[in-house]
């Protein structure tokens, strides 16, 4: 019998219970599927359900670890994948109308690793149109419909990984693998009041995977606590012959317990009262953020990134890649089947960006890249407000309810540098509310170290929707 929490437990936690055999990962298995088939349907969750796979996943998980054969942390726990990954056997559906129930004969390179691992695929999670690199502004630009939050289905969930969000604070998933370009893992984790990781570029093969952005898009993982991301991260990173821009860097991410009293925090400020959509609650979530992380032994003190036009540089290398990306699209026509009014204009919108305009803003990128190295010669890790809002209306413009710039994640997402996302309380109408904590390249290890220290203190990241808790 499982017990009554087992659905909301991270998926660290599910892989202890299930190796001291206390959990049966068949019998997980059926209670997600079940939770599924109640809970999904009302908030677009998921693209597509695989409940034979799972099963089959899940006892042969279940006969391998009665036998002793333990294949890692993961082993048996059920997880869903963005609708961009492709799986063998199953639609991959990159959440648009013209690219529905296409089919690949290879799995992405992620779900290979975490078949080998033993995670048990529960299916396929919703994701925004081409994961939202034509730019959209409604939540309904979405083939399953607009991402309800499992906090209150009248708000978003965030994108582009919206199911990936919401399955994982609804309890439907133990943990899910969403994709961002600019703010798609971020940004649901920080509206569903779940943990996220942002990985560096090429930390993780994107191999199998759509290509909004080439020199842009990252994998990782969302999930209920920092250590399950560090367990997560762990079984998909590395190089990968099948994607030339996986990086040969050693991965480490063991917990190096280093004394955070010799670190160098850089608090990156909001003006919650003067910025155009900001909310006062989450100003005051992240302050009791800061001041935990100060309690921890963190030292912070309130610095301003480069200057620098990181947006701009950072905007037209995306919109550049995605129009190359999905040319195809707008020759054939096909681009006018997307349910965002804004995404067929983008081409448009874009037409006087030229090749020398691309190459311009790359040589610039090296230039932003260099000036944050050398801001990480002074600082091991930027804190920051993740946003400035808690999760908007589905039924209101984004330009409208989310009218505040990004700064750290167009310095962070420009030069391919990892953040984690952690809950930090909540705001207006007890709506999550989260903050980041960003480093250099390839320091996921000192992230997670930071993100568990601060959720042994902390419990936002346990803390489930109660129209979900049973």
């Amino acid at each position: 019998m499982l017990r009554a929490d087992a659905f909301f437990l991270p998926a660290s936690e599910l892989g202890r219970e299930i190796r001291a055999r206390r959990i049966s990962p068949v019998e997980l298995t059926e209670g997600y599927l079940e939770r599924i088939r109640r809970h999904a349907p009302g908030l677009n969750a998921f693209a597509t359900v695989t409940p034979e796979l799972a099963l089959e996943q899940a006892r042969l998980a279940e006969r391998e670890i009665s036998r002793g054969m333990i294949r890692g942390p993961l082993h048996g726990v059920p997880y869903g994948a963005k609708d961009l990954l492709a799986t063998v056997g199953t639609p991959t559906n990159w959440g648009a109308r013209p690219t529905r129930d296409q089919r690949f004969n290879k799995d992405a390179t992620v779900v290979r690793k975490l078949r080998e691992s033993g995670a048990v695929l529960l299916g396929k999670l919703s994701m925004v149109e081409f994961a939202g690199c034509l730019g959209y502004r409604f939540a309904d630009a979405s083939l399953q419909g607009p991402g309800r939050n499992p906090w209150n289905r009248d708000r978003w969930t965030g994108g582009s990984s919206s199911g990936s969000g919401a399955a994982v604070a609804a309890g439907l998933v133990g943990f899910a693998i969403g994709t961002e370009t600019w703010g798609s893992i971020l940004c649901p984790s920080a509206f569903c009041g779940v943990t996220g990781l942002r990985p560096t570029y090429g930390r993780v093969s994107r191999a199998g995977g759509m290509v909004g952005s080439w020199t842009l898009d990252k994998i990782g993982p969302i999930a209920r606590s920092a250590e399950d991301c560090r367990l997560i991260l762990q079984a998909i990173a590395g190089p990968d012959p099948d994607d030339p821009s996986a990086a040969d860097e050693p991965v480490r991410l063991d917990p190096s317990r280093r004394d955070l009293t010799q670190l160098r925090g850089a608090i990156i400020p909001s003006d919650f009262a003067k910025t155009k959509g900001a909310e006062a609650e989450v100003g005051e979530a992240f302050r009791m953020a800061v001041s935990t992380l100060q309690a921890m032994g963190l030292p912070l003190e309130e610095a301003t990134l480069p200057e620098f036009p990181a947006s701009e540089t950072t905007t037209t290398v995306l919109y550049a890649e995605a129009i190359s990306t999905f040319e195809r699209f707008f020759r054939d026509g096909s681009v006018n089947q997307l349910t965002d009014v804004y995404a067929p204009h983008q081409e448009r919108i874009t037409k006087a960006l030229t090749g020398a305009d691309y190459v311009k803003a790359m040589r610039m990128r090296r230039v932003m890249q260099e000036k944050m190295a050398d801001f990480y010669g002074r600082y091991d890790v930027i804190v920051a407000p993740n946003f400035l809002s808690v999760a908007p209306p589905i039924a209101k413009d984004f330009y409208e309810t989310l009218p505040y710039p990004d700064p750290v994640g167009a310095f962070g997402n420009g030069c391919g540098l990892p953040a984690i996302a952690l809950p930090c309380g909540f705001g207006r109408d007890r709506m999550p509310a989260g903050f980041q904590i960003m480093g250099s390249a390839w320091d996921e290890r000192l992230l997670l170290d930071l993100g568990e220290a601060y959720q042994r203190r902390t419990n936002f990241h346990l803390q489930a929707p109660p129209a979900f808790a049973s």
